[in-house]
């Protein structure tokens, strides 16, 4: 039988693990907007100083040292033909790739539900770029606080209280609580005010969990408005649906995402609002989707929920058996159930489920550090998130600026 050729749209742990576990079986082309994979478990610390970014992205060619990797955004799919259209970055012309399979690990992007005001004035936070985005913006809060600015810049609004709202809530509290008393004594004391729709913070958690996470960052100053939707973002901070205001010159939106490409636009069936397929990964002849933007059945009745630990094994699942899917044989669904989840509190504290027991304080620090630095890939890279962790607890927070820039005008 001849050679299978395999292309992959997306960068993430989903298509990443798909093309190391194909390794070199197939002619493998693997379509990323960045040239990177993103240790999103770990972006809170970025945003908050703890972690040089450097750190926590490592280079897709490294991780994929037999597939093709092809830098562009994928802009057209003819799923009859298995092909993908692709925009280079510098303004190069587009591109076609097709293969005999074509794999969808498209990845998830925020979104604002519509509210007025979310994308003229809030910081989404799920890229690298929206972490050092938030890491500068609040340096920048102080420094012109100290200088002798209006009070209320010291006011920062999260919107959203799961795992990514707390944890950057977390780390950017203990990141200003260090920085303010050690180089700007003279600015107004911070405040970091959490909202969400829901009545408890962490709501994938048992409710004792949620109130122990909400009781240890209320410790810490952490304010919390909670069971009303968000209305409307100004520059002046967020409005509640009761009409109430929260002050907020600095307002991070961590409370929605949506499939980067949806079922409607691939003209495919849709579950939940992602891609619909069976428990192969199978969304259609010759199409398979994983990851974020997938409804992966679970193998024990449910959908597989859209974060990193999942998306690691569906890619090893699918990278396993696509060539014998692709001949027609039979393979055992996917199944898989979370050995446990974890939500960092910072300050040295986290809670989580481990194996369906309750962990928090310390242990589930120590525990949530040490599963997460294992995960990270590459040795170099645990190596260096390792000190940047040991020089943390010993040395005050690092206040400079990391400005980011373009790639400057298109080479046409």
């Amino acid at each position: 039988m001849s050679r299978r050729s395999v292309v992959i749209v997306g960068g993430g742990y989903a298509g990443v693990e798909v093309a190391r576990a194909l390794g070199d079986r197939a002619d493998v082309t693997l379509i990323s907007d960045d040239n990177f994979l993103l240790f999103t478990p770990m972006l809170a610390e970025v945003a908050g100083a703890d972690i040089d970014p450097r750190h926590i992205v490592a280079p897709l060619r490294q991780l994929c040292p037999e597939a093709e990797v092809v830098i562009g955004t994928a802009t057209g799919f003819d799923l009859e033909t298995r092909t993908v259209t692709v925009q280079p970055p510098l303004g190069r012309a587009p591109r076609t790739y097709r293969g005999d399979a074509l794999v969808l690990s498209v990845g998830s992007e925020s979104t604002d539900f519509g509210i007025p005001g979310v994308a003229e004035w809030a910081l989404p936070f799920k890229t690298i770029g929206d972490a050092l985005r938030i890491r500068n913006r609040v340096i920048s809060m102080l420094e012109e606080a100290a200088a002798g600015g209006d009070a209320s810049l010291m006011s920062l609004a999260v919107i959203g209280a799961g795992y990514s709202g707390i944890e950057v809530a977390a780390a950017v509290n203990d990141f200003m609580a260090g920085a303010h008393p050690e180089y700007y004594p003279q600015a107004p004391p911070p405040t970091v005010t959490v909202i969400d729709a829901l009545p408890r913070i962490a709501p994938d958690l048992t409710e004792q969990l949620s109130r122990t996470a909400e009781s240890v960052l209320a410790e810490r100053g952490i304010r919390f408005a909670l069971g009303q939707r968000v209305t409307e973002v100004d520059r002046r901070g967020v409005i509640l649906e009761d009409g109430s205001r929260i002050e907020a010159r600095t307002v991070i939106w961590a409370a929605g995402m949506k499939p980067s490409v949806t079922p409607d636009e691939l003209g495919l069936p849709a579950e939940k609002r992602r891609i619909e397929v069976d428990g192969n990964m199978r969304a259609a002849p010759g199409i398979f989707a994983l990851g974020d933007a997938a409804a992966v059945p679970d193998g024990f009745g449910d959908i597989s929920p859209p974060n990193a630990q999942h998306a690691l094994r569906q890619g090893r699942y699918l990278g396993k058996h696509l060539l014998e899917l692709l001949d027609g044989v039979s393979v055992e669904p996917y199944r898989y159930k979370m050995l446990g989840q974890f939500v960092s509190l910072g300050h040295r504290n986290a809670v989580g489920l481990i194996f369906g027991r309750p962990v928090s304080g310390y242990v589930g620090w120590f525990l949530w550090r040490t599963y997460y630095l294992f995960r990270l890939p590459t040795l170099v890279r645990k190596v260096r998130v390792a000190l940047d962790w040991t020089v943390d607890l010993v040395f005050p927070p690092d206040i400079a600026q990391l400005p980011s820039s373009d790639l400057g005008p298109d080479a046409v």
